[in-house]
């Protein structure tokens, strides 16, 4: 017997020295605070623990429990805003433990509601009393969305930071394997048999439980998308689309950013361009060529069968999907109707619509087509109250999720399309919104391509371009995973349970530098940017700039001072505008950086930035071939500077400038131009579930940290 429970613990200790630990968090950039922002930042957080509990000891609730907004109506600087909100109160809420998603009419109508008495408190006093009173009466989901935009929109809470989304909504960044190994641990109180930890990739390290996650295969992707599960369902890429949607919500009114107005639809259009781009390079290297086309009409190729669970579980859509048309008659003569409405508009040209007169020969139409495709309430700004009757967005990512139709004004099946956390990882969302993006590629094709005079920047030439060796890697990444979590109210009043951590390996790149020799006979300040984009199209064959403007991802925008003679320039991959370092995890920041005075600086500054991580696509072992385009111009800084397109661009010129429309691939070899062949190598395992357990296989290509 004493034989058998020896090997039992060297089989077991053989199968978790497969289990690589990673190194401790790096320490963060961090910005020091005042004591009023450290208070207000500690109520904000606690706001958003443990969401799916009410804590009747916490602050919030003694705060929400007895408020009433009713009573305090003068505590808001927008009157019917309350009403609006009282009146739908009154009639009754989505209700609590069901989920929600802003795709949902009534929940979405209700949660616009709350925003609305959230945003417009007179003062953070009044809406932390409301945002308590929601946080004790709302639903959960509905409650953080509100709070989360309110958050991130009011002046008076300027750099306050929010939880990362992973961290307050776990369950929709992970596999429901995770939460069944996560549930088992909490149930059995640990790990009670030696086989069900380090077979399963489970570990207990100090105060917490560990639970190694891998990402989906071809059970759940066809046709060989499984290759680039490892992008579609990075945490931060998925987080990052969510924080778009906070941005820029499709229903927020532009009294809320009024100087948006002007930027709105062509922000709309950077972003999924440049979404598109960075997926069709990540797809690019892995062999899996173009982005499908999909038809209303005829089979969806592509399948999409999630292992996930959002109180039910995700709808699945079989590959060859036939779209039923009885069933959905209705929404497809809608989309139909959007797509012919906007191919007139394009043979007119010239038009009137939605009460706006509209020239599509002018740059500046981008913003009319952008509210168009998006049908955000600035598009009927000019008609009437906004409503959001019908939206393409919104009816296609219906039609295409293959769920049941709602039964009830809150009734759904929970489907990848219908939450931004989730839509990335459904390839159906790409191929829908390359639809979208070649409409607006029509559109670019009306207006003038950039000229030799407009491109050329007199007396400045870029001599050479230097990139050192660009290498991808897959490492470790803990994100926290405990909000998921249902925790007793002895638990609760301890505070001393053990917490939950889900570890996955996430595409990372070494740190590189980009070297810029510039011979310059003029003095000033001038911008460079630097791209990155396709080589060779998916079949192997070099495409012309003039077919692949489009495909090229804008990774760094900064502003150098020019001297007369040769100027020698060196950017860091580090210093690259458009991105931010991973979020740090709240308990680290309140344990550890809070009470020093300090927050991270990029979740403060710029929390909706890219993630830096994702920076370059997965490389391959020879090296896969790519352009790197670096481009300066005259810097002219812009007329108005919207605080939340920042992390977009600081100057005058249109968004992905000069690649914002088609181009005269003759007038691209100018003197402040370069193209420069890199190659992008990768070391280490190839696929990331070769790192995670269970594997059996030792690693003997390890990447050492960066």
């Amino acid at each position: 017997m004493k034989t058998v429970l020896v090997l039992a613990s060297l089989v077991a200790l053989a199968l978790a020295g497969n289990i690589v630990i990673p190194p401790k968090h790096v320490d963060c950039e961090v910005k020091t605070v005042d004591q009023d922002f450290i208070t207000k930042q500690k109520q904000i957080f606690k706001l958003f623990y443990y969401i799916g509990h009410v804590d009747t000891e916490a602050e919030y609730y003694k705060t929400g429990k007895d408020y009433d907004i009713e009573e305090h109506v003068s505590d808001y600087t927008n009157k019917q805003a309350v009403e609006e909100f009282l009146n739908l109160w009154k009639v009754g809420f989505l209700p609590k433990n069901i989920p929600f998603s802003v795709f949902n009419d009534r929940s979405r109508q209700e949660a616009v509601a709350l925003f609305h008495v959230l945003y417009y408190a007179k003062d953070f006093d009044v809406f932390y009393k409301t945002a308590s009173f929601a946080r004790v009466y709302m639903n959960e989901g509905q409650f953080l969305y509100s709070c989360y935009i309110a958050v991130l929109h009011r002046p008076d809470l300027k750099g306050i930071v929010v939880p990362a989304p992973y961290e307050t909504n776990p369950e929709l960044f992970t596999n429901e394997d995770v939460w069944y190994r996560v549930h088992r641990i909490k149930m059995q109180n640990g790990i009670d048999t030696n086989d069900f930890g380090p077979e399963y990739g489970v570990s207990h390290e100090e105060n917490r439980y560990v639970v190694y996650a891998n990402y989906s295969d071809n059970y759940v992707y066809a046709d060989g998308e499984d290759k680039i599960s490892y992008f579609t369902e990075d945490i931060g890429l998925n987080a990052y689309y969510y924080y778009f949607h906070v941005f820029f919500p499709f229903w927020m009114e532009s009294e809320v950013q009024p100087l948006l107005k002007e930027h709105r639809g062509e922000v709309y259009y950077n972003f999924y361009q440049q979404l598109l781009a960075r997926y069709y390079l990540e797809r690019l290297s892995s062999g899996l060529g173009e982005i499908t086309d999909f038809s209303w009409n005829h089979q969806i190729e592509a399948g999409y069968k999630p292992f996930m669970k959002y109180y039910y579980n995700f709808a699945q859509r079989p590959s060859y999907y036939q779209i039923p048309y009885e069933k959905h008659i209705n929404e497809l003569q809608v989309l139909n109707t959007f797509e012919q409405t906007f191919i007139q508009f394009l043979q007119q040209g010239h038009f009137k619509a939605y009460n706006q007169d509209v020239d599509l020969r002018n740059s500046k139409s981008v913003n009319f087509v952008g509210n168009f495709w998006q049908g955000n309430a600035d598009l009927f700004t000019k008609v009437g109250p906004w409503n959001h009757p019908y939206s393409y967005e919104v009816i296609a990512r219906h039609v295409l999720s293959g769920v049941t139709s709602n039964a009830g004004k809150y009734d759904f099946v929970p489907s990848s399309l219908g939450f931004y956390q989730t839509s990335l990882r459904d390839p159906a969302f790409y191929q829908l919104y390359s639809r979208i993006l070649k409409y607006f590629v029509e559109f670019k094709k009306s207006l003038t391509p950039y000229t030799q005079d407009a491109l050329h920047y007199v007396g400045v030439k870029i001599n050479d371009v230097k990139v050192n060796k660009l290498v991808t890697y897959f490492d470790f990444y803990d994100f926290e995973v405990s909000n998921g979590v249902y925790f007793s109210k002895e638990e609760m009043k301890s505070s001393r349970w053990p917490y939950y951590v889900v570890r996955q390996p996430r595409l990372n790149h070494k740190p590189f530098t980009v070297s810029v020799d510039v011979k310059s006979d003029v003095e000033g300040e001038a911008v460079f940017k630097i791209f990155l984009g396709p080589k060779y199209d998916g079949k192997g064959y070099p495409i012309d700039l003039e077919e692949n403007w489009q495909n090229f991802v804008e990774l760094d925008w900064f502003v150098q001072k020019l001297t007369k003679g040769q100027n020698k320039i060196e950017r860091q991959s580090t210093d690259f505008y458009y991105t931010k370092d991973d979020s740090t995890p709240i308990r680290e920041i309140v344990e550890k950086y809070l009470a020093d005075g300090k927050v991270p600086s990029d979740m403060s500054v710029k929390p909706g930035a890219y993630p830096h991580r994702l920076l370059l696509p997965k490389g391959t072992s020879g090296g896969f071939p790519y352009w790197i385009y670096v481009v300066a111009y005259p810097y002219q800084p812009a007329n108005k500077q919207v605080e939340t397109i920042r992390v977009y661009a600081n100057d005058n010129k249109p968004l992905g400038y000069p690649l914002d429309r088609p181009v005269n691939s003759v007038y691209f070899k100018q003197p402040n131009m370069f193209f420069e062949e890199v190659r992008v190598y990768h070391e280490g395992e190839i696929y990331p579930y070769e790192y995670n357990v269970p594997y059996y296989t030792y690693h003997h290509n390890e990447v050492s940290q960066h």
